[in-house]
């Protein structure tokens, strides 16, 4: 499971604490951000962007203490996302792949 992180930009002359995790096809996963005011102030927000319907009633966001602890359920959550059967909301495909002859991957004409 790789996942990459970079900052988030959203106007460049604003320095945010905000981060993007992608996966290695380069899909937005996940974002983390410190969160700026408020009762939580230097506390960090994560959020898990993938699943639907089941998958996204377990945690899927949430806040914690520092950058490192949000980003560590950012990784939880995409690892339980694709244990979790397409059918549940998550990635794991119910669909088997299907191996070709051909070393390019493509499937056999017909």
């Amino acid at each position: 499971m790789e996942i990459k992180w970079h900052k988030t930009s959203f106007r460049p002359d604003v320095q945010l604490q905000d981060f993007t995790a992608t996966n290695r096809s380069g899909i937005d996963i996940g974002r983390v951000y410190r969160i700026e005011n408020g009762p939580d102030l230097g506390l960090w927000f994560w959020t898990f962007l993938l699943g639907h319907s089941q998958f996204r009633m377990s945690d899927v966001s949430g806040v914690q203490r520092s950058r490192h602890h949000a980003t560590q359920q950012v990784a939880r959550a995409y690892q339980r996302y694709l244990e979790t059967a397409g059918s549940d909301g998550g990635g794991l495909s119910r669909i088997p792949l299907i191996t070709t002859a051909n070393s390019i991957g493509k499937p056999p004409c017909p």
